[in-house]
């Protein structure tokens, strides 16, 4: 998967290989064949498909170098070429090199399990999973123990031409092995692991969503199906995810992720291939590798450094994907015959199925070490021995595998040791406490992680989570029980939190101006007293969640949505994110905005000068004195927009998609809203004018209500305004005074203008005794 969302729609949706910009994953398109046939020749420079305007999930084609397929004349040439992967001298620090030595010093090599390759099928027949030089099979007995051709609908899922070979590609590096008579040897991350193939891309290279779908709930359905039951799955495609296409894809994929990652099947993804040409507002990685469900893999070059295509994100594992060799199907290099071709491709497809490879040899580690192998303790164990590095372009940090760490648990059996021999289990280094946390006159990264805190486990404190040599601390109670302290001192500081799945409490202070202080983080045992941070970064890891902002004397501007919040102004950030309950408070100066986003449900939207909130399902949005507000309403449901009135004069404008008022130093903007209300009860002379392009609506006014309901339900309602103008097809309306000099419209019950009044002074002051109750 990997594109552009257009108009969307529940239909099955294509998945083609276009712009270099969408690449990510697996077949070629027949225009690409004919400069794959000459190695000599730059497919990018020969081929230019583009793509339809609809819903693409193209595949992943390499990035960067193109389509380097070096002819292989011979068996020893193959694996002359294959041998490419590993240094000479036996201490490369690739994936595969590891893998290697591991395997010779441990014997641990996967087996035992079973590893799902979604792509573009197999070519089973290759020599890679064959044994001693010659060619495999499918089905019990053979390597590629089984699978299925989600695109041809049966029990056949070989990687056909004329677009086959990205699956073969990706499993070789999974799992091949093959040796030549001279002793060359190709050899994936985990040879001892049994495959499955499962097919989600036809002849053509185009394939659907829903096979995708169809493909993990699969494997959760057939886990146990094969002699060794299914460990980990790879998908080295993905798709560009915006605000648009979001939610369709998730409602496809999310509960089948979420139901392997419960089973304890590790799902690994590609980050994409798009870095350098991401779309606006697209997310950082590609989708399903930006599931919380799934782990991401970048790529990086033998130097350890980020591969220019390669998507990234905080904290995502990598492993090489430059100029990788690997299997192929015969028809990529002509048919000679032998099953025997090897070619070179680049790309986060080929990062991410060393990294899963890696992740069944752990596993295998952690059972020979009687340790319960879980999603969680596995992916903690590859986390937990990897090397931080940090991009210079971004600041992020990347975990590079270091699989002879993660597999070493201090007692297990070296190969030669007896079967009877007993294993003593290693003594870990106790973590180093402290009560109080003092930073330093430089800036200072420190990162709180209270993950472990539900099951009774440890607060942590890394003084330095993107330097590999930095320190972890458990943070225990004060002898006084006061909060604990942790201050970083002068110069700019940043702070990231990982929450738990209980509840957290978060307040969030800027450290000049006139809202400056202390920030607290409270959760279940305790509290942390935050100082001298500019830039923190909250993530909640579920439970119900509440944070409160307060801003600079600056100009600040707030963007906040259901899961995602940020308030920024000059010398500080703070982002949130996945936090229920939001509360942010303009009181400090300047001229400050609010941008506040809708989620799926039903939300209803509350705008009145100095307060504003949003609310649907179980987010909770809060603005309070914040001179511009914007709220938009494009996630879905039936949403409701309520708008009043200032005291001084105001001006109102309702139209079908955007309602508009303003006034002195106030000025508020609702857009996509299906419903709206507005009501003029605070005082001043207030003008409304309501805009509707719909002939089948009906109108209905009295002196002081003007109202319009659709026939598809939606409404547009004003009240207590002094003068009313309403316009239909852009003609004129008789409202007010003039529409009850003539005959009705409509004649119905209402309330009168005293009533609704009322009812609005009620509901302002139960909000304000809300709020104080909470700010108590």
């Amino acid at each position: 998967m990997s594109t552009l969302f257009t108009d969307l729609d529940a239909s099955p949706v294509g998945i083609e290989t276009c712009e270099t910009r969408l690449a990510l994953s697996a077949s070629l398109m027949g225009a690409w064949l004919a400069p794959l046939a000459d190695p000599l020749t730059d497919p990018w420079a020969e081929a230019s498909p583009t793509c339809p305007a609809e819903l693409h999930l193209p595949l992943e084609i390499p990035i960067q170098t193109g389509l380097h397929t070096d002819t292989a004349g011979s068996l020893d040439q193959a694996f002359a070429q294959a041998a490419l992967n590993f240094d000479p001298s036996g201490n490369g620090s690739s994936l595969l090199e590891q893998a290697a030595r591991v395997a010779a010093a441990t014997g641990l090599d996967g087996a035992g399990q079973t590893i799902a390759v979604i792509d573009s099928g197999i070519a089973y027949d290759h020599h890679a999973f064959g044994e001693n030089g010659r060619s495999g099979g499918f089905g019990p007995g053979y390597r590629v123990v089984g699978g299925w051709d989600f695109a041809e609908n049966d029990a056949d899922p070989y990687d056909d031409a004329p677009a086959g070979y990205h699956g073969s590609h990706v499993a070789g590096l999974t799992g091949g092995l093959t040796e030549t008579i001279d002793g060359n040897t190709f050899r994936g991350v985990a040879p001892g692991a049994d495959l499955v193939a499962l097919r989600v891309f036809n002849d053509a290279g185009a394939g659907n969503l829903s096979w995708i779908e169809q493909s993990l709930r699969w494997v959760y359905d057939n886990q146990d199906s094969f002699e060794f039951p299914i460990t980990t799955v790879n998908l080295s495609l993905g798709t560009e995810l915006t605000d648009l296409n979001r939610e369709y894809a998730y409602s496809l994929l999310e509960d089948e992720l979420q139901l392997l990652y419960e089973s304890d099947i590790l799902v690994f993804a590609a980050a994409g291939n798009g870095q350098l040409n991401l779309s606006p507002g697209a997310d950082d990685l590609m989708y399903p590798a930006s599931s919380p469900w799934v782990s991401a893999v970048g790529s990086v070059d033998t130097n350890g450094n980020l591969s220019g295509f390669s998507q990234r994100a905080d904290g995502m594992f990598v492993a090489e994907g430059q100029r990788l060799q690997s299997s192929v199907p015969e028809h990529i290099q002509g048919y000679d015959g032998y099953l025997n071709d090897y070619s070179s491709l680049s790309g986060t497809s080929m990062a991410s199925p060393q990294v899963a490879a890696a992740s069944a040899l752990v596993r295998q580690a952690m059972q020979q070490a009687g340790l319960e192998a879980t999603s969680e303790s596995i992916l903690q164990r590859l986390q937990d021995t990897s090397v931080q590095r940090v991009d210079p372009a971004t600041g992020i940090s990347y975990q590079s595998l270091d699989l002879e760490a993660a597999v070493d648990f201090g007692h297990l059996a070296d190969p030669g040791e007896g079967e009877n021999s007993t294993p003593s289990p290693s003594v870990p280094t106790p973590m180093p406490t402290i009560d109080r946390y003092e930073g330093s006159t430089d800036g200072d990264r420190l990162q709180i992680d209270l993950r472990a805190i539900v099951n009774g486990g440890d607060v942590l404190l890394s003084d330095n989570p993107l330097d590999p040599d930095s320190s972890t601390y458990r943070l225990i109670g004060s002898q006084s029980g006061d909060p604990i302290v942790i201050d970083a001192g002068s110069g700019s500081d940043t702070l990231q939190i990982f929450g738990s799945t209980g509840n957290e409490q978060l307040t969030l202070r800027p450290t000049t101006g006139a809202n400056a202080g202390s920030s607290l983080l409270t959760f279940a045992g305790g509290t942390l007293e935050l100082r001298g941070f500019e830039n923190v970064t909250f993530i909640g890891e579920g439970g119900e969640d509440r944070a409160t902002l307060y801003d600079s004397d600056g100009n600040d501007e707030l963007r906040s949505g259901p899961d995602r919040a940020q308030l920024t102004g000059i010398g500080f950030e703070f982002h949130l994110e996945q936090v229920d309950k939001l509360y942010v408070y303009a009181t400090a100066g300047g001229n400050d905005t609010a941008h506040l986003t809708d989620s799926i449900h039903d939300d209803q939207l509350v705008i009145r000068p100095q307060f504003s909130s949003l609310r649907g399902g179980d987010h909770f949005q809060a603005a309070f004195g914040f001179e511009r507000v914007f709220a938009y309403a494009e996630n879905g449901g039936h949403d409701r927009a309520d708008l009043g009135d200032s005291a001084a004069d105001d001006v109102m404008s309702i139209s079908s998609t955007r309602s508009l008022i303003s006034g002195s130093g106030y000025r508020a903007s609702a857009l996509g809203f299906e419903s709206v209300q507005a009501t003029a009860s605070q005082g001043g002379d207030d003008t409304v004018r309501i805009y509707v392009d719909d002939p089948n609506g009906q109108w209905h006014t009295t002196e002081s209500l003007t109202q319009w309901t659709g026939a598809d339900g939606t409404s547009r309602i004003a009240r207590g305004f002094e003068r009313s103008e309403a316009f239909e097809n852009f003609e004129t309306v008789p409202v007010g005074s003039q529409a009850l000099s003539q005959a009705p419209i409509a004649t119905q019950a209402w309330r009168s203008i005293t009533d609704i009044q009322r009812e609005t002074d009620e509901h302002l002051r139960s909000l304000q005794q809300l709020f104080e109750e909470l700010a108590e």
